[in-house]
């Protein structure tokens, strides 16, 4: 099965059960229900907005098979949020609510990434480092640099971009924690 679909069923269970209000981040509950910090990340605004996160995380394990562990993505999608809420909480006084898996889709992302230059050699080299690249100038574009939060007519909310940094920061620096004992994958058909 699949090592990620436990999450991806957890967040369509939640989506489900109509929880999304009881799990959410919400800063004045925080100290009361501290288990909001993780759970926030786990329910979405909508079926769309947790549809596409599914399919985001199902893609990354993908992309990293063989790159990240099994172990490593579940730490990532635990601590992740972990971390992007405290930020929030510190940083982002204005921000009262937030639904979604972005930031920690993110926080996998970079670490998949470093990962995968740090598993690499030589001139294979060149496509994560395109992939970290491109990846870091999105975010830094999508930032509002600001306390706001850029409303998106097809979620029917305001984002929260800021997310998406804070879990890129998150996961590059995983990514240089985990251990460097990835190999390059073999071809399947090695050139003669």
């Amino acid at each position: 099965m699949n090592g990620m679909m436990v999450p991806v069923f957890i967040v369509l269970a939640l989506q489900l059960l109509g929880l999304p209000d009881e799990l959410e981040y919400r800063r004045p509950l925080l100290l009361s229900e501290p288990w909001r910090l993780v759970t926030g990340h786990f329910v979405h605004v909508s079926w769309l907005h947790a549809m596409l996160n599914c399919v985001a995380l199902l893609l990354l394990e993908r992309l990293f098979d063989g790159r990240l562990r099994r172990s490593e993505l579940w730490l990532l999608l635990l601590a992740a949020p972990l971390a992007i809420s405290l930020v929030f909480w510190i940083l982002l006084p204005g921000l009262g609510w937030y639904r979604g898996l972005s930031g920690a889709l993110h926080a996998v992302y970079f670490a998949g990434c470093i990962a995968w230059i740090t598993g690499a050699a030589g001139r294979q080299r060149w496509l994560p480092f395109a992939a970290l690249a491109s990846g870091a100038v999105k975010v830094l574009l999508e930032q509002p640099w600001d306390a706001t939060f850029p409303f998106r007519e097809w979620l029917g909310a305001a984002v929260v971009p800021q997310a998406h940094l804070v879990g890129a920061l998150a996961g590059a620096a995983a990514g240089f924690l985990f251990p460097a004992r990835r190999q390059p994958k073999q071809a399947e058909h090695p050139d003669a």
